[in-house]
C-alpha cells in the first residue's frame, strides 16, 4: 500500500493565547475594552460611577469583531474586501480602435 505526503491545512490561525484566542482576537478584544475605559474615563465627572457601567457597552462591539465571521472570513477582513470590491470598476469599456482593419464596416 502506498503512503502519501498529506501537507498540514495551513488555513487555521494559531491560537496562541491560552490555546484559545489568536493574536487577532486578542487584540479586537483589548480595542473594545480599550474604548470602554476610555469613554469611562472621559465621562467619569458627568455621570460618575454610571459612566463605568456605560463603558461596558463597547465590550460587545470588540467581541463581535473579535469572534464573528461571513463567509469563512474574520467580521473587519470582511469589511475590508467588500469596500475595495465596492470601489472597483465593474464595467469595462466597450471601445472600438478605428485603426484597427480587421474589422468590417
Amino acid at each position: 500500500m502506498s503512503q502519501y505526503f498529506v501537507p498540514p491545512d495551513t488555513n487555521e490561525k494559531e491560537k496562541i493565547v491560552g490555546g484559545v484566542l489568536t493574536g487577532g482576537q486578542l487584540i479586537w478584544i483589548l480595542i473594545g475594552l480599550g474604548l470602554g475605559a476610555g469613554f469611562a474615563f472621559i465621562t467619569f465627572p458627568l455621570f460618575g460611577n454610571t459612566s463605568i457601567i456605560l463603558g461596558l457597552f463597547f465590550l460587545p462591539i470588540g467581541l463581535v469583531f473579535a469572534f464573528a465571521k461571513k463567509k469563512g472570513l474574520p467580521l473587519y477582513e470582511y469589511l475590508t474586501r467588500r469596500r475595495k470590491h465596492k470601489k472597483k470598476t465593474k464595467k469595462l469599456p466597450n471601445l472600438r480602435i478605428e485603426g484597427n482593419r480587421d474589422v468590417q464596416k
